[in-house]
């Protein structure tokens, strides 16, 4: 394994930070290229409460590594750490602390900043945690699991399984070939041309909005937000949207027939339908001839509207 490395500490005028510090007024940039030892890296897994962590894919086997730390004073500077630990596995682990001790005066955490850009082989799979921080990831092949407390997550032209995690952040998925599995519990989350298998992505306080979504079973569920979703049916796919007090609102491009079933304060299938029935709450109905391939589609909210528009 080869490691370069190059660090220069440098006023925080000459040298701006990629996100404005609050109070710092030090900053030191830190660049380190780890060349694979015989067996290609297959894996990040990276842990950064002090700040964001940003990784793009690319064609080359090398991962290369830049940080940004932000301090009040040279000796604060000297107590952040950033650790890089590569293993013979092919998975290359990148943790950020502050050194503590009796004798060490206490660091606010809103005095102190990591950030860290990283470039990968587009092939390793992605596993990162923040806590205010951003959270992003771009280009890459193998997924990943994504967390955050209050930061945001973002990811864009990801391949593979994918999960994300967070508390107040705001997650928003872009150019996802694979299954995805997202859950925030405070936030919104936008899902843009999303193609796998699987689409879970639930909510408990904030909206879901989906627009090109062509997975084959997609499930979103909030408690208090609102969905509105744009996707394509698949044959024999399956299709659940559920609220308990938001609104839905689906437009679908169907291909085949459709059985729909629909409840909530109020249903609008927004066409003639065949073979409506109204059982126990439920509005029923076949929207295409009922010998065609069919998707089943299910629409719920116990106290918001429900409303579906469908397009041939």
């Amino acid at each position: 394994m080869k490691l370069t490395f190059i660090a220069t500490t440098l006023g925080l005028l000459a040298a701006p930070a990629l996100a404005e510090p609050s109070r710092a007024d030090v900053v030191e940039r830190s660049r380190v290229e780890v060349q694979p030892a015989g067996r290609a890296f297959t894996q990040l897994s990276i842990e950064n409460p002090l700040g964001d962590i940003r990784v793009e894919g690319y064609d080359g086997s090398a991962i290369q590594i830049e940080t940004h730390k932000h301090a009040p004073d040279d000796d604060t500077l000297d107590r952040l750490r950033v650790a890089l630990v590569p293993s013979a596995d092919g998975i290359v682990r990148i943790t950020t602390s502050v050194d503590a001790g009796k004798e060490l005066r206490p660091v606010a955490r809103g005095a102190v900043r990591v950030d860290i850009v990283i470039r990968a082989p587009r092939k390793a799979r992605v596993d990162a945690a923040v806590s205010s921080g951003k959270l992003e990831i771009e280009n890459l092949d193998a997924g990943g699991e994504l967390d955050s407390a209050s930061g945001s997550i973002s990811a864009k032209n990801v391949s593979g399984e994918l999960m994300t995690h967070s508390l107040s952040g705001p997650t928003s998925l872009t150019q996802v070939f694979g299954s995805v599995d997202a859950a925030t519990v405070s936030s919104d989350m936008d899902l843009d041309s999303i193609n796998g298998e699987k689409l879970v992505a639930s909510a408990n306080k904030g909206r879901i909005a989906g627009r090109r979504v062509r997975s084959r079973d997609v499930e979103l569920t909030t408690v208090d937000g609102k969905i509105v979703l744009e996707a394509e049916t698949a044959l024999h796919g399956h299709l659940v949207v559920s609220s308990l007090h938001g609104d839905i609102d689906v437009h679908l491009r169907r291909h085949g027939a459709i059985n729909v079933r629909a409840r909530g304060g109020k249903v609008d299938l927004g066409q003639p339908a065949n073979l409506i029935e109204h059982t126990a709450g439920w509005t029923v109905a076949t929207l295409g001839r009922s010998s065609d391939p069919m998707a089943s589609v299910e629409l719920m909210s116990k106290y918001g509207a429900v409303s579906l528009a469908v397009i041939q």
